[in-house]
């Protein structure tokens, strides 16, 4: 495998990274912990954030090294992704790799203008779409030193989903992302003379798969609250389980169905 051709203290670096993505909880921890990637790849330039599937807009970014000019030639003024190298990746769902020596690799990523522009050589990019399908994080780093081969590839493989958790985790991304992700609540039926907002808004977020402890992560609040919002659901929807309460709430006209 080509993890284990990889030095011990590169492991080692790669270990304590994901071991620091566990317990991060600002934005200057995450900053911190994503800078010391440059022990593993040794990139000039780096940037991440979150954005919306749907609508390719991204709702956070942090850009270290990148000019502003070409943030502006990826990003527009209405916050629109428009890097053919993001929008590959988003197809494929897997790190995708700029390499000008190589012209056969850049048949696939169509306009690379700005890209050529600003003499961006060794790009790479990966992220992690969400479980709920609705948004993702990515990761893009320029001006490797040397020639991405396969274990740049893997090492970003490994990386981007303790990433991806600990960035998504970050109260300032979660505030961000319920602020965003609340469309869902108005998607679900809006409001209920049954049910409180926040027990029609928890009844949202189950209708989606979400355990309480997911709920509880996007609505930031305890996993307890969250029960107690449950066991109200159930009592006032007169559900056996909370299956059925989701099949009453459609029913009802609680919930819509999504197409």
């Amino acid at each position: 495998m080509v993890f284990s051709s990889i030095s011990a203290a590169i492991k080692y670096e790669v270990f304590s990274i994901i071991e620091t993505c566990t317990v991060l909880r600002t934005d200057e921890e995450f900053k911190r912990v994503f800078n010391r990637i440059n022990k593993l790849l040794g990139q000039e330039m780096a940037a991440y954030g979150i954005g919306e599937i749907r609508t390719m807009k991204v709702i956070s970014n942090f850009n270290a090294g990148f000019s502003a000019d070409f943030m502006e030639a990826i990003i527009d003024t209405s916050g629109r992704m428009h890097s053919p190298l993001f929008r590959l990746w988003l197809r494929r769902q897997a790190p995708q790799v700029i390499d000008f020596s190589d012209e056969k690799s850049l048949s696939d990523l169509g306009d690379l203008t700005p890209y050529q522009d600003f003499s961006l050589q060794n790009v790479m990019s990966h992220g992690v779409v969400d479980y709920n399908q609705q948004y993702m994080t990515y990761f893009g780093f320029a001006k490797i030193p040397e020639r991405i081969d396969k274990h740049h590839i893997k090492l970003l493989e490994i990386l981007a989903p303790y990433l991806h958790v600990a960035y998504s985790q970050l109260t300032s991304n979660k505030k961000t992302l319920l602020t965003s992700l609340n469309v869902k609540h108005e998607q679900c039926g809006g409001a209920s003379k049954v049910l409180s907002t926040r027990e029609h808004e928890v009844l949202c977020w189950l209708s989606e798969g979400k355990s309480n402890w997911e709920i509880g992560e996007i609505l930031v609040i305890s996993e307890n609250t969250v029960k107690n919002h449950m066991k109200n659901i159930l009592k006032k929807l007169e559900a056996n389980n909370r299956q059925h309460a989701v099949a009453i709430a459609f029913k009802k006209g609680l919930l819509k169905l999504q197409f």
